[in-house]
């Protein structure tokens, strides 16, 4: 299982029996504001929210290690917290963090997989 730590970015490795914890380290980068994760394979996509983007991260087959390859930015995302995929397509939900409920329509935002 893999976990982050959004105030300073920080991606961990949690064992889920133990529940001891490893961090994945990312070099010089992090993912600060990270908020839903979705691995698929050993390419790691984090929600960055606060930020409006979705962090792109190739991982080592031993998942101890990781370069952010790109950052998936759209117009569309309004504090995106959340991700899944289908396909080659990813959608990220938006909290709009700020706007009031009762007149604030929420949606779902699709991008394609990279």
């Amino acid at each position: 299982m893999i976990i982050v730590q959004s105030n300073v970015g920080k991606l961990f490795r949690v064992h889920p029996r133990t529940g001891a914890t490893t961090e994945v380290t990312l070099g010089s980068d992090n993912v600060r504001n990270g908020d839903g994760i979705l691995l698929d394979g050993r390419r790691l996509y984090v929600v960055q929210n606060q930020d409006n983007q979705i962090a792109v991260i190739r991982l080592n087959t031993a998942l101890t290690s990781g370069t952010v390859v790109m950052r998936i930015r759209d117009a569309r995302f309004s504090v995106p917290t959340t991700v899944d995929d289908l396909g080659r397509r990813l959608y990220a939900v938006n909290a709009k963090f700020g706007s009031p409920p009762p007149t604030t329509d929420y949606e779902i935002v699709q991008v394609g997989k990279r």
